[in-house]
């Protein structure tokens, strides 16, 4: 259960959404807000050992947010997001914020395998 509900969680498209916040109302409150649901989404995978998910979740929430950029009607818009598109942009923050996940999972398996070699001591 717990695996479906990261799934759909991973289907928001956040990347569109930060991009199309910026686009829209010039401000970047919607990146950050991006970066917290990742990290939220990311450490309950890892909690609850779902890796995979991680991986999954990402490429899923690449392709609806690229779905829904080119689906809202917004253009290319690249004067706004020089020297990329709104298209470049979305996967761009995609592929960043994929890239900040597998180091998070790096990190948190280091982190247990350390932690458990320091039990059986």
């Amino acid at each position: 259960m717990t695996r479906i509900l990261l799934l759909i969680a991973y289907c928001i498209p956040f990347s569109f959404m930060a991009t199309y916040g910026d686009a829209t109302f010039g401000s970047m409150w919607m990146y950050g807000i991006m970066v917290l649901a990742f990290a939220a989404l990311c450490l309950i995978a890892l909690k609850t050992n779902n890796i995979a998910i991680i991986i999954i979740g990402n490429i899923l929430s690449a392709v609806s947010s690229y779905v829904f950029m080119l689906n809202s009607g917004i253009g290319p818009m690249g004067e706004y997001f020089k020297p990329l598109t709104s298209y470049e942009t979305v996967v761009l923050v995609s592929v960043i914020a994929f890239a900040c996940q597998m180091i998070a999972v790096k990190v948190y398996k280091s982190r247990s395998s350390a932690k458990e070699k320091r039990q059986e001591l």
